[in-house]
Protein backbone atom coordinates (compact mmCIF):
# COMPACT_ATOMS: atom_id res chain seq x y z
CA UNK A 1 0.00 0.00 0.00
CA UNK A 2 1.43 3.52 -1.16
CA UNK A 3 0.48 6.42 1.48
CA UNK A 4 1.32 10.35 1.34
CA UNK A 5 2.25 11.13 5.33
CA UNK A 6 2.09 14.98 5.59
CA UNK A 7 4.27 16.73 8.41
CA UNK A 8 6.34 13.90 8.06
CA UNK A 9 9.96 15.60 9.33
CA UNK A 10 8.66 15.52 13.02
CA UNK A 11 6.13 14.27 15.83
CA UNK A 12 3.59 11.92 15.15
CA UNK A 13 3.83 12.24 10.90
CA UNK A 14 7.36 11.22 11.50
CA UNK A 15 6.23 8.77 13.76
CA UNK A 16 3.41 7.15 11.53
CA UNK A 17 5.86 7.33 8.67
CA UNK A 18 8.29 5.37 10.37
CA UNK A 19 5.54 3.02 11.93
CA UNK A 20 4.26 2.48 8.45
CA UNK A 21 7.40 1.56 6.69
CA UNK A 22 8.24 -0.93 9.36
CA UNK A 23 4.65 -2.85 8.83
CA UNK A 24 6.12 -2.81 4.56
CA UNK A 25 3.89 0.25 3.74
CA UNK A 26 5.65 2.27 0.91
CA UNK A 27 5.51 5.70 2.65
CA UNK A 28 5.71 8.87 0.78
CA UNK A 29 6.97 11.50 3.29
CA UNK A 30 6.58 15.08 2.72
CA UNK A 31 6.60 18.46 5.03
CA UNK A 32 7.93 22.05 4.83
CA UNK A 33 11.04 21.38 6.06
CA UNK A 34 13.01 18.59 4.33
CA UNK A 35 14.48 16.69 6.96
CA UNK A 36 14.60 12.77 8.03
CA UNK A 37 13.87 11.76 4.21
CA UNK A 38 10.81 14.36 3.96
CA UNK A 39 9.98 15.74 0.33
CA UNK A 40 9.22 19.64 0.57
CA UNK A 41 5.72 20.07 0.62
CA UNK A 42 3.43 23.29 1.23
CA UNK A 43 -0.26 21.50 2.44
CA UNK A 44 -2.07 24.86 1.59
CA UNK A 45 -0.17 25.32 -1.93
CA UNK A 46 -2.54 23.71 -4.44
CA UNK A 47 -0.17 23.51 -7.40
CA UNK A 48 2.47 21.83 -5.03
CA UNK A 49 -0.59 19.15 -3.85
CA UNK A 50 -1.00 18.64 -7.65
CA UNK A 51 2.71 18.32 -8.63
CA UNK A 52 2.97 15.75 -5.92
CA UNK A 53 0.63 13.47 -7.35
CA UNK A 54 1.22 13.31 -10.56
CA UNK A 55 4.87 12.33 -9.00
CA UNK A 56 3.96 9.87 -7.03
CA UNK A 57 0.39 8.94 -7.67
CA UNK A 58 -1.77 7.19 -7.62
CA UNK A 59 -1.91 6.39 -3.90
CA UNK A 60 -3.78 4.44 -1.79
CA UNK A 61 -3.71 6.04 1.62
CA UNK A 62 -3.10 9.53 2.57
CA UNK A 63 -2.07 10.83 6.43
CA UNK A 64 -2.91 14.23 6.86
CA UNK A 65 -0.65 15.16 10.21
CA UNK A 66 0.42 18.25 9.35
CA UNK A 67 0.00 21.28 11.46
CA UNK A 68 0.99 24.21 13.85
CA UNK A 69 -0.45 25.47 17.21
CA UNK A 70 0.14 28.63 19.80
CA UNK A 71 -1.15 29.21 22.88
CA UNK A 72 -2.60 33.10 23.24
CA UNK A 73 -6.10 33.66 24.53
CA UNK A 74 -8.36 35.45 21.56
CA UNK A 75 -7.52 39.14 22.87
CA UNK A 76 -3.82 38.26 22.93
CA UNK A 77 -4.46 36.21 19.32
CA UNK A 78 -3.72 38.57 15.69
CA UNK A 79 -6.22 38.22 13.06
CA UNK A 80 -3.28 36.59 10.88
CA UNK A 81 -2.46 34.16 13.58
CA UNK A 82 -5.98 32.81 13.71
CA UNK A 83 -6.34 32.82 10.08
CA UNK A 84 -3.06 30.95 9.41
CA UNK A 85 -4.28 28.07 11.67
CA UNK A 86 -7.32 27.65 9.94
CA UNK A 87 -5.27 27.82 6.84
CA UNK A 88 -2.65 25.27 7.54
CA UNK A 89 -4.70 22.99 9.67
CA UNK A 90 -8.09 22.94 7.72
CA UNK A 91 -6.83 24.04 4.40
CA UNK A 92 -4.33 22.16 3.95
CA UNK A 93 -6.20 18.36 5.25
CA UNK A 94 -9.14 19.83 2.38
CA UNK A 95 -5.99 20.22 -0.10
CA UNK A 96 -4.84 17.27 0.74
CA UNK A 97 -8.55 15.32 0.25
CA UNK A 98 -9.13 17.11 -2.76
CA UNK A 99 -6.21 15.94 -4.18
CA UNK A 100 -6.92 12.60 -3.03
CA UNK A 101 -10.02 12.54 -4.85
CA UNK A 102 -9.09 13.70 -8.18
CA UNK A 103 -6.18 11.13 -8.63
CA UNK A 104 -7.78 8.25 -7.03
CA UNK A 105 -8.62 5.14 -9.88
CA UNK A 106 -12.56 4.43 -10.33
CA UNK A 107 -12.83 0.64 -8.97
CA UNK A 108 -10.46 1.08 -6.38
CA UNK A 109 -10.08 1.26 -2.80
CA UNK A 110 -8.34 4.39 -0.64
CA UNK A 111 -8.45 5.74 2.81
CA UNK A 112 -6.98 8.75 4.45
CA UNK A 113 -6.81 9.63 7.96
CA UNK A 114 -6.75 13.09 9.21
CA UNK A 115 -5.63 14.15 12.62
CA UNK A 116 -7.46 16.01 14.80
CA UNK A 117 -7.62 16.22 18.78
CA UNK A 118 -8.82 16.13 21.75
CA UNK A 119 -9.90 19.32 21.49
CA UNK A 120 -12.12 18.96 18.97
CA UNK A 121 -14.47 18.19 21.68
CA UNK A 122 -12.77 19.53 25.00
CA UNK A 123 -11.84 23.39 24.69
CA UNK A 124 -8.82 24.60 26.91
CA UNK A 125 -7.98 28.65 27.19
CA UNK A 126 -5.35 30.05 25.32
CA UNK A 127 -6.07 27.83 22.03
CA UNK A 128 -8.72 29.11 20.54
CA UNK A 129 -7.79 29.48 17.32
CA UNK A 130 -6.07 25.50 17.70
CA UNK A 131 -9.07 24.21 19.05
CA UNK A 132 -11.48 25.88 16.43
CA UNK A 133 -9.22 23.91 13.36
CA UNK A 134 -9.19 20.81 15.05
CA UNK A 135 -12.87 20.84 15.34
CA UNK A 136 -13.25 21.63 12.13
CA UNK A 137 -10.85 18.72 10.89
CA UNK A 138 -13.27 16.48 12.85
CA UNK A 139 -16.23 17.68 11.06
CA UNK A 140 -14.52 18.42 7.53
CA UNK A 141 -13.67 14.61 8.01
CA UNK A 142 -17.38 13.31 7.85
CA UNK A 143 -18.30 15.36 5.46
CA UNK A 144 -16.11 14.03 3.45
CA UNK A 145 -15.91 10.87 4.14
CA UNK A 146 -19.77 11.05 2.87
CA UNK A 147 -18.51 12.13 -0.81
CA UNK A 148 -15.31 10.01 -0.67
CA UNK A 149 -18.25 6.34 0.53
CA UNK A 150 -19.17 6.41 -3.34
CA UNK A 151 -15.77 6.86 -4.91
CA UNK A 152 -14.55 3.47 -2.98
CA UNK A 153 -12.41 5.74 -0.25
CA UNK A 154 -13.28 6.26 3.56
CA UNK A 155 -12.21 9.09 5.75
CA UNK A 156 -11.52 8.72 9.68
CA UNK A 157 -9.56 10.80 11.71
CA UNK A 158 -7.70 10.31 15.11
CA UNK A 159 -8.09 12.79 17.92
CA UNK A 160 -4.69 12.51 19.82
CA UNK A 161 -4.70 13.77 23.58
CA UNK A 162 -1.60 14.85 25.18
CA UNK A 163 1.31 12.93 23.24
CA UNK A 164 4.81 13.42 23.76
CA UNK A 165 5.90 15.08 20.63
CA UNK A 166 8.03 18.48 19.41
CA UNK A 167 5.04 20.53 19.74
CA UNK A 168 3.96 19.77 23.24
CA UNK A 169 7.64 19.66 24.43
CA UNK A 170 7.28 22.77 26.45
CA UNK A 171 4.17 21.81 28.38
CA UNK A 172 5.38 18.66 29.01
CA UNK A 173 8.94 20.47 30.63
CA UNK A 174 6.53 22.11 32.80
CA UNK A 175 5.96 19.79 36.02
CA UNK A 176 2.70 21.52 37.29
CA UNK A 177 1.42 20.74 32.90
CA UNK A 178 2.44 17.12 33.57
CA UNK A 179 1.29 17.01 37.05
CA UNK A 180 -2.83 18.17 36.04
CA UNK A 181 -2.62 16.36 32.71
CA UNK A 182 -1.79 13.14 34.40
CA UNK A 183 -4.66 13.96 36.55
CA UNK A 184 -6.95 14.78 33.73
CA UNK A 185 -6.57 11.59 31.68
CA UNK A 186 -8.04 8.25 33.59
CA UNK A 187 -4.85 6.34 32.27
CA UNK A 188 -2.50 8.89 34.56
CA UNK A 189 -0.01 9.14 31.60
CA UNK A 190 0.59 11.28 28.76
CA UNK A 191 0.81 9.23 25.58
CA UNK A 192 3.71 8.57 22.89
CA UNK A 193 3.55 8.71 19.04
CA UNK A 194 3.42 5.11 18.26
CA UNK A 195 0.27 5.04 20.07
CA UNK A 196 -1.35 7.62 17.43
CA UNK A 197 0.39 5.71 14.54
CA UNK A 198 -0.64 2.29 15.19
CA UNK A 199 -4.11 3.62 15.28
CA UNK A 200 -3.75 5.18 11.97
CA UNK A 201 -2.97 2.49 10.29
CA UNK A 202 -5.52 0.43 11.60
CA UNK A 203 -7.76 3.21 9.81
CA UNK A 204 -5.77 3.15 7.10
CA UNK A 205 -6.21 -1.05 6.49
CA UNK A 206 -8.14 -3.06 5.62
CA UNK A 207 -8.74 -4.34 8.98
CA UNK A 208 -11.31 -1.05 9.39
CA UNK A 209 -13.11 -1.20 6.50
CA UNK A 210 -16.43 -0.65 7.95
CA UNK A 211 -15.32 2.67 9.39
CA UNK A 212 -15.76 5.75 7.67
CA UNK A 213 -16.40 9.27 9.11
CA UNK A 214 -15.50 8.80 12.52
CA UNK A 215 -13.44 10.58 14.93
CA UNK A 216 -11.01 7.74 16.78
CA UNK A 217 -9.63 9.42 20.20
CA UNK A 218 -6.80 8.22 21.44
CA UNK A 219 -6.55 9.97 24.11
CA UNK A 220 -6.47 7.94 27.25
CA UNK A 221 -9.56 8.30 28.42
CA UNK A 222 -9.47 12.34 28.48
CA UNK A 223 -12.92 12.51 26.33
CA UNK A 224 -14.33 10.38 28.43
CA UNK A 225 -13.67 12.26 31.95
CA UNK A 226 -16.89 14.46 32.62
CA UNK A 227 -14.71 15.18 36.68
Amino acid sequence: MKVIVTGGASGIGREVGNYLMSKSYEVISVDLQEEHGAIKLDVVNEGAWDDLFQQFGPVQGLVNCAGIRTRSTILETSMATFEQHLKVNVTGTWLGIKSFFKSHVAGTEGSIVNISSVNALIAVPGQAHYVASKGAISALTKAAAIEGAPMGIRVNAVGPGAIRTPMTEERLSDPDQVSWLEGRVPLGRVGEPNEIASVAKFLLSSESSYITGTTVFADGGWTSNGV
